[in-house]
This record gives C-alpha cells, sequence and structure tokens, in this order.
C-alpha cells in the first residue's frame, strides 16, 4: 500500500456526531462509535466464527473481538506484521508480511496449529474452493494452501505485484498494484484465465453481481464478473481499501483522508462521507453493528445500527 494524496471530492456529507465521527444511514442517529482499543496498528477486519478478527502489526498479534459486547475477547502472538486475514476450515488464517509463513489458528482456543511456510511478504488472504490462498509480494506468486495437508500445493505466478484477492464468482480474484490490473484464476486449473486493466488495483470486494475495486488511483472500480469488463467507476477519498457491504450501500475506508466514502451503487455517487479516525484500513456488517478499523489509531470502532 502507498499513502499519496489526492483532491477528495463529495457529493453530500454527513454532520460529525460528538467530535468523534458520523453515522451513514442505518445507524443510531446521535450515539458515538464504540471504540475497542485494539493495540498499536490494527490491521483489516473479518467476521467469522461469533467474532470480529484483525490483526495488530506493531504488537504482531491476532486480536479476537465480541461483536456484541466491543471488547477484547482474546490475543495471540504470531508472525511479524500480521495482516492478510481469511477464515474457513474451522480455522482463522493470519498471513504475517514479514515472514514466508501462514498461521492457521483455532478460534476457539487461539492456539496456533500450523505455521506453513508460503514465501516472504506475504500480503493478503482468501479463502475458497476449498482452500487458503495468499498473494506473495517478494515473488510475484499467490500460494495456494491446502487446509487437509497443511502446506502449498499450488503456486501462480506471474504478477508485479499481486495484493488483495477475494474468492468469488467461481474464480479466485487478485489484484495487481503494480501491474495495474486485476487477474482471474480458475481454481479447477490454478490457471490465469483473465487480465482486466484496472489502474493502480489494490484491494477487491464482491457484491451486487459485481467486483468493487478500490484503485489508488482515488476511485472504486465496478468490475463484471462475466464480461470480465470495467462498467463503472466512483471517485472516493484518498487511497481506499477493504470496503464493506451495509444496507445495499458500499462504505469504502480512505486511509490518507480518514473518512468513510458510501457509495450507492446504482448511482455510481458518493452519497454521504463520514468522518473516521486515523487511516481506516477495513469495514465489515455484522448484526451487532458496523465495524472500522482505524489503523494508525489501534482501534476497531463499532457503529450501533438500529
Amino acid at each position: 500500500m502507498c499513502y499519496n494524496d489526492a483532491t477528495l471530492r463529495y457529493l453530500r456529507t454527513l454532520a460529525v456526531v460528538a467530535g468523534a465521527g458520523a453515522l451513514a444511514a442505518g445507524a443510531s442517529a446521535g450515539s458515538a462509535p464504540d471504540k475497542i482499543p485494539v493495540g498499536t496498528y490494527t490491521g483489516v477486519v473479518v467476521s467469522a466464527y461469533g467474532s470480529v478478527w484483525t490483526t495488530d502489526l506493531v504488537l504482531n498479534r491476532l486480536v479476537r473481538i465480541d461483536p456484541s459486547a466491543a471488547r477484547v475477547s482474546g490475543k495471540v502472538s504470531l508472525g511479524r506484521r500480521p495482516y492478510g486475514l481469511a477464515a474457513g476450515a474451522g480455522s482463522i488464517w493470519v498471513a504475517s508480511q514479514s515472514t514466508d509463513t501462514l498461521a492457521r489458528v483455532s478460534p476457539r482456543t487461539l492456539k496456533v496449529a500450523q505455521r506453513i511456510h508460503v514465501g516472504f511478504q506475504a500480503f493478503a488472504a482468501a479463502f475458497g474452493a476449498g482452500s487458503a490462498w495468499v498473494s506473495i509480494e517478494s515473488d510475484g506468486s499467490v500460494a495456494r494452501v491446502s487446509p487437509r495437508r497443511n502446506r502449498v500445493v499450488a503456486r501462480i505466478r506471474g504478477f508485479d505485484d499481486p495484493n488483495g484477492l477475494v474468492y468469488a464468482y467461481r474464480a479466485l480474484w487478485v489484484s495487481d498494484l503494480a501491474g495495474g490490473r486485476v487477474v482471474r484464476v480458475d481454481p479447477r486449473t490454478n490457471r490465469v484465465t483473465a487480465r482486466i486493466r484496472v489502474p493502480k488495483a489494490d484491494w477487491i470486494t464482491p457484491g451486487d453481481g459485481a467486483l468493487w475495486v478500490s484503485s489508488e488511483s482515488n476511485r472504486v472500480y465496478r468490475l463484471d464478473p462475466g464480461t470480465r469488463k470495467v462498467t463503472g467507476s466512483v471517485p472516493v477519498g484518498a487511497n481506499p481499501l477493504a470496503c464493506a457491504w451495509v444496507g445495499g450501500d458500499l462504505w469504502v475506508p480512505n486511509i490518507d483522508s480518514n473518512t468513510i466514502s458510501v457509495v450507492d451503487p446504482a448511482q455510481l455517487a458518493v452519497i454521504r462521507t463520514i468522518p473516521a479516525g486515523t487511516a481506516p484500513l477495513g469495514v465489515l456488517s455484522t448484526k451487532d453493528g458496523i465495524f472500522a478499523s482505524m489503523s494508525e489509531d489501534g482501534a476497531v470502532w463499532r457503529f450501533a445500527t438500529g
């Protein structure tokens, strides 16, 4: 990820709530978000096995959050700069940027069951087609890990700078940041079947029949997985990353703007902007609220819904 400057374009602005931020449509009016201290530098967030999960990239640990109580319910030390997170096969999978390992962690006991060598500078992780997938920046590859064998069983090469990846619409999709493209991989053959031009592609969020690609060009691109063509884009804040769907809208965290852009997918327009904490990385929607990681604050915020 790069931290760059950009001029922000807002179509509508949401009022600030109690100097701590603001709530978008669907959030409880007048209530400030709960702030859950995680540590020093918070990573992205995922929801699985009844908990919300994130990492601390400085204190080197996986953090489990009780979403209903809005508090940390467990921590485990692992790797160095743990960042990529995925859930599947009864486990939490954690990729560490400064080691060559993918840790397999029990969500109940928080014990590390396996440490699997995948390659140095592991970045993002995803789960799908019965496998864990990890983007490896050091050699421009994606590693496929078998949960049954607990080892790499395939490696897809040919990326300039593989970043975010997701399994959706019967394929693995990988953003190639330096290559300026999104790459489709067929999980049946482990072969690349399409390369779609997307400038500075960084993170991929599926939904509403499309793939929504966060770009360091300060836009989110809509990609049709069937035709494999870009069908539109919307300007958001500076350096958007891990988005989430909230009540039919796409919430986009903007790292360098300290904001969350709420995008109407039908209009392809930002309909409100939420002031956030410092360097928001990811957003997540659950029945217990909307969670957003504020990386440089070392915290996760929970916006109430109702």
